[in-house]
């Protein structure tokens, strides 16, 4: 759990950062019309970033209707993803695919403080080798089905921030290994890297000058904390795309009566007088919905400045402070001084357009949590070894017989209550797949409708 510090110091030290060469390269933006598949293990499988982009897309691009799928399986190497890329990735016909591998790939049991004899070196470079071989083929079959593919550099493994988790310390630089071949692999095509491995070890090691127990990955070491890790993935996939800073800008003239800039926003029956200056407007966009979590995670980069700016000027006012209402919603007092400088609708929490974004963010979460359980189907049917299996999968007790002999094989690991559980939904979930489908049918036809700008009238009323 990362300490409660100064946002404008985290700020400070992101570019700093940023500064020193660790900002991602750009990657082209989604597209009406996309299927974008996000391939990877089980930081994508049961994580969130993936969800805060399509999140950011619904909001920002209303007008980009396209589909995100989670392709991320629990404990998967690049080689699983080559056994099940036919089935499981190919099937969705993906215009776009994301990759990021490497966390399981690298062998993280070959790494420790005491593991740097020659032995131990040559077989952590074996498993990185097989990676860069794997990897290779696996862009070589996304090249085969005409799917662009964005590179992601692994996220990083904490070695050393002092958590009571056993310490495989090493395995951060054989990731750093991964991370360059991931560069090194996207520049040799004239592609961008989304570049999660430096940005969040430069947050990281920032935030342990100031507290060594600080961390943005979670207390195994391994799976990014969803209200910080995540959120910060998030924002470096979208500053890779150089995705646009503005939701809205509009710009008026109180004395003249007039529009003096709209961008993003049309603004109609503009009217003033000298207590108040009323107009309607319709934007563009919605602003960035937040909860408490992503507000955690999105106080460590400059998310707000950068990707979140809804602003509004109103030039010519009387001296005196001014109450904003929208749609006859009180939304706070400013000064006619403030005004002049621009306020930021989008950090505003009451808003009718943040409302409406934030039941965005409801439907976008429900559609995750059905992705979830097909995620968590396909987990159990490749990692059990159901899917080389000659089991009658139409079989249910055939199916339960075999998943049980696997499980006792594990009783007594430390993640056999996770599997135990997996096992134990796998028939529920198979049973409800088409329903689950056309539960997301159902939900991304909402979402293209609940997202859709509105117009709003806009009042600023002088209060003396």
């Amino acid at each position: 759990m990362i300490k409660v510090v100064s946002v404008w110091l985290f700020f400070a030290l992101y570019l700093f950062g940023a500064s020193n060469g660790i900002s991602a390269q750009l990657v082209p933006q989604f597209q009406d019309g996309d299927r974008v598949c996000f391939v990877g293990d089980s930081i994508t499988h049961g994580g969130s970033y993936h969800s805060y982009v399509y999140l950011y897309y619904l909001t920002r691009f209303p007008d980009r209707n396209f589909q995100v799928w989670n392709k991320g399986i629990s404990g998967d190497k690049a080689s699983h993803v080559l056994q099940r890329f036919e089935e499981d990735i190919a099937t969705a016909k993906p215009t776009v695919s994301t990759l990021m591998l490497g966390m399981n790939d690298i062998g993280r049991w070959l790494y420790g403080a005491d593991k740097t004899d020659a032995a131990s070196l040559a077989q952590q470079q074996h498993y990185i080798d097989t990676y860069k071989s794997d990897i290779t083929k696996l862009v070589g079959r996304f090249d085969a089905i005409q799917s662009e593919v964005i590179f992601i550099t692994p996220s990083i493994y904490d070695q050393t921030a002092v958590l009571k988790r056993k310490n495989e310390f090493g395995a951060n630089d054989g990731l750093g290994q991964c991370a360059d071949f991931i560069k090194e692999s996207a520049a040799a095509r004239t592609q961008g890297t989304v570049d999660f491995y430096s940005a969040m070890l430069a947050i990281n090691t920032e935030l342990q000058q100031l507290d060594p127990t600080n961390t943005i990955v979670g207390a195994d070491r391994v799976h990014p904390d969803w209200h910080y890790g995540h959120v910060v993935m998030a924002y470096e996939f979208l500053k890779a795309q150089a995705v646009p800073q503005l939701v809205s800008k509009m710009v008026l003239n109180a004395r003249n009566r007039s529009v003096v800039e709209s961008m993003n926003a049309t603004v109609s029956d503009l009217q003033s007088t000298s207590r108040a200056i009323r107009f309607t407007a319709l934007e563009g966009a919605l602003p960035f919905p937040q909860t408490d979590g992503i507000a955690k995670g999105l106080a460590l980069v400059p998310f707000e400045a950068e990707m979140n700016q809804q602003i509004l000027v109103i030039q010519d006012l009387i001296a005196g402070n001014y109450t904003l209402s929208i749609d006859a919603v009180r939304l706070g007092t400013w000064s006619a001084e403030a005004l002049e400088q621009g306020i930021n609708l989008a950090t505003l929490e009451n808003t009718p357009q943040m409302q409406q974004s934030l039941k965005v963010k409801q439907l976008n979460d429900q559609q995750m949590r059905h992705q979830g359980r097909l995620r968590s189907a396909a987990y159990v049917f490749y990692s059990s070894g159901l899917s080389q299996s000659d089991v009658d999968l139409e079989d249910t007790d055939a199916v339960t017989a075999f998943l049980d002999t696997k499980l006792k094989k594990i009783e007594g690991e430390s993640w056999y209550g996770y599997v135990k559980t997996q096992y134990a939904e796998y028939s529920n979930v198979r049973g409800e797949e088409d329903e689950i489908h056309e539960a997301l049918n159902q939900l991304h036809h909402e979402l293209y409708q609940v997202n859709q700008p509105v117009a709003h009238r806009f009042t600023v009323t002088r209060n003396d």
